[in-house]
């Protein structure tokens, strides 16, 4: 209980893993658990792989997987998640490769510095974008589609 389930799916849809995300605000470690948690033995993937397999020339990559769904499912750019900068792995960067840009939105502290920096170091067409508000979550809250689409110098795409 208090907890959000976030499956892991494979590029057509079928679950692969699935990890938990503590949604009571207290502290973790003094109720025993961290803020996610993945079964025992599950290997670290990457969230919202299918992301990669629908995106054109661009792909987006965040450190949480609720900020790649804002990206992806919300906004329309397709996104997936790598939890953490020690989670990146050479088997992420060939899976970025192929990409003309790969935008990185790591966490505007120390943690997110660290994402920011191994990805953008092992990709020459990744650029870091610079979160202010907090997170992709926290900043498309505050500032809106047009606050997300500026930090990338884009123009937000007109409502229909």
């Amino acid at each position: 209980m208090g907890k959000l389930a976030i499956p892991y799916l494979d590029r057509d849809g079928m679950p692969l893993q699935i990890r938990f995300r503590c949604l009571v605000e207290h502290d973790h470690r003094e109720a025993g658990h961290g803020k996610y948690m993945t079964l025992a033995g599950e290997p670290v993937r990457m969230f919202n792989v299918g992301a990669i397999h629908r995106a054109g020339d661009e792909v987006h990559v965040c450190e949480g997987e609720l900020d790649a769904l804002i990206l992806d499912r919300v906004l329309g750019l397709p996104a997936v998640a790598i939890p953490g900068a020690k989670n990146y792995f050479a088997r992420h960067r060939r899976m970025l490769a192929g990409f003309s840009r790969v935008w990185v939105w790591g966490d505007p502290d120390d943690a997110g510095a660290e994402f920011n920096s191994k990805i953008v170091r092992s990709l020459r067409q990744a650029k870091q974008v610079n979160l202010r508000e907090g997170d992709v979550t926290d900043t498309y809250l505050a500032k809106g589609l047009d606050g997300i689409f500026a930090l990338i110098g884009k123009e937000a795409p007109t409502p229909w």
